[in-house]
């Protein structure tokens, strides 16, 4: 059976059949999800019963891979697959299996406090709840081409700070010193409007509200100017919900969305294992 994209009635979106993602990905596949991943920027594989090795082995044939990065949790990745990052509330013998909890997550992009974010991210879902802990996403494409004349003058050439202080669930991050001074802060300086690394095209890279700090701005020239954007960015016109079932597996464009997370019922369980996508393999980068 060929693969199949059905977009959805959203601006980005589309949900990929017709596909096994535990057998190995040849070429001319890994062309057409390539080519389905940059035009919808959310790509939802349903019923994939996949185990690590070979959710490292669909990532890998994409590109190369980061390490899990550090969450809220001694236990951030799978003990025998360094990259696969453990997203869960579930607590076994006193301790947390993964990081993230069940609270909702503020609108944001992986890992934008790096100097080069990663490009794209593959979540496979193992256990979800009943009702809660659904992942929002807003298209940055659709948001930088809507974007209005004023807005777009104020940012011209300006950078945003991406602070690194605390993670998306709003916790400190582990030997991080927080600081008041946005000068002094932890985290890259990127431009406002930045370059996919990958589809070389312009687009709005905002990264994460908490102390995010446009460069050179006094702090309430810049908080308004942030709550602007984020205001605009986050307009449920751009934006789809993913309803999570046992077996899915999401990929994403990190940097052309953002993402967030509504809270759950702490006492139900939730497992879903992450790995990140650095940059694309160069077969993929030379035919964007």
């Amino acid at each position: 059976m060929a693969l199949k994209i059905e977009r959805f009635a959203s601006v980005l979106g589309a949900e990929a059949t017709g596909i096994d993602l535990r057998a190995p990905i040849d070429a001319g596949t890994a062309a057409e999800i390539i080519a389905a991943w940059r035009q919808n920027l959310v790509l939802v594989f349903r019923n994939q019963t996949i185990d690590d090795a070979g959710l490292l082995a669909f990532a890998k044939s994409l590109g190369d891979l980061d390490l899990a990065p550090a969450l809220d949790s001694k236990k951030a990745h799978v003990a025998a697959f360094p990259e696969i990052a453990v997203v869960s509330n579930v607590i076994e013998n006193g301790e947390p299996i993964g990081g993230l909890g069940s609270g909702d997550l503020a609108w944001h992009s992986d890992m934008t406090f790096q100097e080069e974010p990663p490009v794209g991210c593959v979540l496979n879902a193992r256990e979800t709840p009943a009702g809660g802990g659904f992942t929002w996403f807003t298209s940055l494409r659709a948001a930088t081409a809507a974007l209005p004349q004023t807005l777009r003058a104020q940012i011209a050439d300006r950078k945003i700070l991406h602070d690194h202080s605390t993670t998306s669930a709003g916790t400190l991050r582990h030997g991080v010193v927080p600081s008041a001074d946005p000068e002094t802060r932890p985290g890259a300086r990127h431009k406002l409007i930045w370059t996919h690394p990958s589809w070389q095209e312009d687009f709005l890279l905002l990264g994460r509200r908490f102390n995010a700090h446009v460069v050179g701005l006094q702090t309430g020239e810049s908080e308004a100017l942030l709550d602007a954007l984020w205001a605009h960015a986050t307009n449920p016109a751009f934006a789809m919900r993913h309803e999570w079932r046992p077996g899915d597996v999401v990929l994403w464009d990190n940097l052309l969305t953002m993402h967030r997370r509504d809270s759950f019922d702490s006492n139900a369980r939730r497992v879903l294992h992450r790995a990140q996508i650095r940059r694309l393999n160069p077969q993929w980068r030379a035919a964007a």
